[in-house]
């Protein structure tokens, strides 16, 4: 991540990017006394939907953001002539008619910001611990040819298991938004539903059990595993299916980059008169009156008034440190007592002097395996032996031909695995040194791994080495425990009951991944369920959905026309 400034008192989740002129600026905009419609805290993906949506429809908005850039985990940083998106690789819902097209659209910015579908022949390419490759194209048809091509004999298993996923994405893509239903909703909706009522407690494990899968046929499903934070035996289902039916309809990256959606939308709000964003503002109260939230306090002891407030940071740690636990009523405090998804290790390495496209790479991603029982794996990581480790392998320069993220020639790749979060704390708080060492030897691990099977002398042509862990991200997105999804993708927490945007006041509203949904098509979504909560102007009317075959054959042909 970003080097920190100088300043000892500056805040670590800060770069400290703000100059004096630009603090001057926002404090002299805090003096004009700006009376504004909604405040939103943090500027992540459902914040800057919803915000951009809301300064869109004319009304006026104030976002508060503790960092000194927009985006949370979608934020980017620069280091030396390479700029790097902190967390995000590809996403799903970029179709026509689909979610993120719905949402640019509704902005007048679907030009603008338009996605490109990566290889319709395989997004993410499964490369197994005996060697075999196994690539993941639009299509669960194709996939199962692709499946049974590497291991013959299955295909009847493995059309049963994708059949189940397909039909939970399908109800999952048609359930209303709704965040609270009746016990007579609930009957009346479970023939239409019945899919997510079936297997909603069910985890992948059990549903790849449930279908007979072999081992190799099983690790080739989750080799994908850290897109969930989760090993199979942990993972919803409803999650998996969630994802790996998004996908199946199309994976996408901005043709600009991230770092150009985030700055635009960022932008946009901005535009509109009588709306603002204040960076390295970080919230420290949220005053309640008369059963309303009435302001927002920051560092420096400003105070922020709006009718309105929505909360992009995460429910249970603003919910237990910045409101406080006993003005919540009893009825609240389970779903907000959730547990946090793990995040892991990444390693942001800018290239020179190398074609990556002449080594096999390139508008895919690569999941590479050691070993083939992925809950093995998992356990083995979380203890801290990376013998035999998953790898996740992006090149995000291979993406689009738009420059804007490394000089002439150069390329971008991005290792990621997962590592326990509490042990890296705990170290980086007890010897800083140690701290860093073990975080080195860790990433020379995923290094020396690409050496060995993709990129021979890799090390040659690193120009530029970042690594980030849980830890960082603690640090630099004030994410609890370093996590990537907010609440964890469990049956526990993806069931009926779960945290919804609603809260003990009317005016006061959550906005995030443990509220609605996760990741960047989750969060999006998200952003937009609230809008339209908030006034009733439907962004994308269920009725409308397109179908998933339709949006398969777009992602294949857009995928020819490049």
């Amino acid at each position: 991540m970003p080097n920190k400034a100088k300043n000892p008192q500056m805040r670590l989740h800060s770069t400290g990017a703000l100059t004096p002129e630009q603090h001057a600026t926002q404090d002299k905009i805090y003096a004009q006394e700006h009376k504004y419609d909604y405040l939103i805290i943090g500027t992540g993906i459902a914040a800057l939907t919803v915000g951009s949506l809301l300064a869109n429809a004319g009304h006026k908005i104030c976002m508060l953001e503790a960092h000194d850039i927009p985006g949370g985990y979608a934020h980017n940083f620069k280091m030396g002539d390479y700029c790097f998106c902190a967390q995000i690789h590809y996403v799903w819902g970029g179709g026509p008619g689909d979610t993120i097209s719905r949402f640019t659209k509704k902005l007048g910015l679907e030009d603008e910001l338009e996605f490109l579908p990566y290889d319709a022949n395989g997004y993410d390419r499964m490369v197994m611990p005996d060697g075999k490759t196994v690539k993941i194209p639009y299509g669960f048809d194709k996939l199962a040819d692709n499946i049974e091509a590497a291991y013959p004999g299955h295909r009847k298993g493995v059309e049963k298991f994708l059949k189940i996923v397909d039909r939970i994405y399908t109800e999952e893509r048609r359930f209303p938004s709704r965040g609270k239903f009746s016990l007579v909703d609930l009957i009346s909706r479970a023939l239409n539903f019945r899919y997510l009522f079936k297997y909603r407690n069910k985890t992948l494990q059990q549903v790849f059990d449930a279908c007979h899968l072999s081992q190799e046929i099983q690790s080739v499903l989750c080799a994908n595993a850290g897109d969930f934070m989760l090993p199979p035996q942990e993972l919803s289902i409803l999650a998996y299916a969630g994802l790996f039916g998004g996908y199946n309809t199309g994976a996408y990256y901005p043709k600009k980059h991230y770092k150009y959606y985030i700055e635009r939308l960022a932008s946009f709000i901005t535009e509109h008169e009588g709306c603002h964003i204040f960076y390295e503002m970080p919230v420290t109260k949220i005053n309640i009156a008369r059963d309303r939230v009435v302001s927002i306090e920051t560092e420096g002891s400003k105070v922020f008034t709006a009718k309105t407030f929505i909360c992009n940071a995460d429910p249970q740690s603003t919910a237990k440190k910045i409101i406080g636990w006993d003005l919540f009523p009893r009825k609240y405090h389970k779903a907000l007592s959730y547990d946090y998804s793990s995040a892991g290790t990444v390693v942001y390495l800018g290239l020179k002097n190398i074609d990556l496209k002449k080594l096999g790479f390139g508008s895919f991603n690569t999941w590479h395996l050691e070993q083939w029982d992925m809950n093995k794996t998992w356990e083995e990581q979380k203890r801290g032996n990376f013998d035999k480790p998953w790898l996740f392998i992006s090149t995000a320069s291979l993406h689009t031909h738009e420059a804007g993220t490394t000089p002439e020639n150069g390329e971008i790749i991005e290792l990621a695995t997962y590592t326990d979060f509490t042990s890296f704390r705990d170290l980086k708080e007890r010897d800083v040194r140690r701290y860093r060492k073990k975080k080195k030897e860790v990433a020379n691990k995923m290094i020396a791994l690409v050496e060995k099977y993709y990129i021979p002398n890799l090390r040659e042509h690193i120009a530029v080495k970042v690594v980030g862990t849980s830890s960082t991200n603690f640090d630099y997105v004030r994410a609890p425990y370093g996590n990537a999804y907010g609440s964890t993708l469990n049956t526990t927490n993806l069931n009926i009951g779960r945290l919804t945007a609603e809260t003990p006041w009317p005016n006061f509203w959550w906005c995030n991944a443990s509220s609605g949904s996760a990741g960047f098509h989750g969060t999006t979504s998200t952003g937009m369920g609230l809008y339209t909560k908030l006034t009733g102007d439907v962004v994308f009317p269920e009725d409308e959905m397109p179908e998933s075959e339709a949006l398969v054959k777009y992602a294949r042909n857009r995928w020819g026309e490049r």
